[in-house]
């Protein structure tokens, strides 16, 4: 079966109609919108003041009447080596001495201050020198605890008695020390288990 073709008037009016039927479907769509409204005006920046640059006023000085003011002292004279406390000795110790004990005494040997006299007397002359006290006590046991306590109360006591002639105590050294009977030997005097040596330094 042939499909008939329309005449020409007709395809002409039909492609008439096709511009037109674009445009009424163009102008049924609404009305475009209005422009839209102006954004709100941002509020202004606040700009801060300027700051006061001056400086306060300087405080004046604070009144002071009411403290006491510290008491003026004064420094101790200085006690070593010092100026010299007395005339130089008639007869000069030699710079060893040696005072001998009983065992087990504490207390000073008659003949001590004897001694002792001419060692004061070359010390006050020569305020340099020092003076050590080297005390020594016989031990029989393994253990010489007590003897060296003995040593050190022979030392103390000897010490004590130098301070009392005249001497200052920071010139005076202590050392106390215990010796083995078996050690000893023979009990000469400069060995001897029971003693005290006085030794003189410059």
């Amino acid at each position: 079966m042939m499909t008939r073709i329309p005449p020409l008037s007709t395809l002409s009016l039909l492609l008439a109609l096709v511009p037109l039927s674009g445009a009424m479907a163009q102008n049924s769509i609404g009305p475009l919108p209005a422009n839209p409204p102006p954004a709100a005006a941002r509020a202004p920046i606040t700009v801060p003041a300027t700051p006061d640059l001056t400086l306060p006023p300087t405080p004046g000085v604070p009144d002071q009447g009411d403290i006491p003011t510290a008491p003026v002292s004064e420094l101790p004279p200085s006690r070593f080596p010092g100026a010299a406390t007395g005339p130089e000795p008639a007869r000069m110790p030699a710079e060893r001495s040696t005072l001998l004990y009983p065992p087990g005494a504490e207390i000073l040997p008659s003949g001590t201050d004897a001694v002792l006299a001419d060692i004061v007397a070359r010390l006050k002359a020569h305020p340099a020198e020092r003076l050590e006290l080297r005390a020594y006590a016989s031990s029989q046991t393994a253990r010489p605890t007590e003897a060296r306590r003995i040593a050190l109360l022979r030392a103390r006591a000897l010490r004590d008695r130098l301070v009392q002639l005249g001497l200052d105590p920071l010139r005076l050294l202590v050392f106390a020390e215990a010796v083995s009977i078996a050690a000893a030997g023979t009990a000469a005097p400069a060995t001897a288990p029971d003693r005290v040596d006085l030794v003189i330094r410059p």
